[in-house]
């Protein structure tokens, strides 16, 4: 199936591993252009390494937490692939740590990080976007079902919603889509490190507390990076014209809620 993927100009924000590497890799497999972020070079250089066997890639170091930073890699992006089709904001992810033992410059970096910069991305980006361009968000399933000990994540990336309803409604009359995957457990770095933080709290080994996240997940399995990264793909393609303005969970069936 041809999902018209082939020649689409795509900037993948923090995508030198986990989630945003196999975003990249995914767009490249479809015959994308693909630019590459990573606030470390020495990361960077890694992954457009792997990621150049596979297709046209251009790679810049930018730190999300920065507004011009993210403000110079869509330019300089959109310079290098002649064009700018499609935007997967990714991000790292915020400390892990609760109301009362976060500190107020916690507070402000989860706030760049996660709604700012997400609001300048799709603002610029859509500024150098054609008609049928496609801005996806990524941002995570605590958006619908808080998690004990990441309340940076709870409350902010709640915000994202409102982004998402809000830029697809604007954006609509120029024919951009805008929506956001919410991924679930996923076997990254980032999720190593919240077992280890929780085995340490809990006095449990890292194994028992795999055991209990995957019980609690209907499918009973984590997610890989590559099965997020589908969905980035699907909402991009030529299968997703008619959805704008939704948030997809990728989840296994975790979140219980309905909405």
């Amino acid at each position: 199936m041809d999902l018209q993927i082939k020649g689409k100009r795509v900037l993948v924000t923090a995508s030198s591993r986990g989630i945003g590497f196999s975003v990249a890799k995914a767009f490249l497999s479809e015959g994308a252009i693909v630019t590459i972020s990573s606030s470390s070079k020495i990361n960077l250089d890694k992954a457009k390494e792997k990621l150049s066997s596979i297709g046209r890639v251009y790679s810049f170091v930018a730190d999300m937490r920065d507004v011009d930073q993210v403000k110079s890699l869509i330019k300089d992006a959109e310079a290098s692939m002649g064009g700018l089709d499609v935007l997967c904001y990714v991000t790292g992810s915020p400390k892990p740590g609760n109301i009362s033992t976060l500190s107020d410059d916690d507070w402000r970096d989860a706030f760049n990080l996660l709604l700012l910069n997400a609001v300048v991305a799709v603002r610029e980006s859509a500024k150098l976007m054609k008609d049928g361009g496609r801005i996806v968000l990524s941002t995570s399933m605590t958006l619908r079902e808080p998690l004990p000990n990441l309340d940076l994540s709870n409350v902010v990336r709640l915000s994202l919603a409102g982004l998402v309803k809000s830029a697809s409604n604007e954006l609509a009359e120029k024919g951009i889509l805008v929506n956001a995957v919410l991924p679930g457990w996923t076997m990254t770095e980032r999720v190593s490190q919240l077992v280890k933080d929780r085995a340490q709290r809990e006095f449990k080994n890292e194994d028992e507390v795999l055991r209990d996240i995957t019980s609690q997940i209907p499918l009973k399995r984590i997610a890989s990076p590559e099965e997020v990264a589908n969905v980035f793909l699907f909402l991009a393609s030529s299968m997703s014209t008619y959805i704008t303005g939704q948030l997809i969970t990728v989840d296994g069936g975790f979140v219980k809620g309905i909405f």
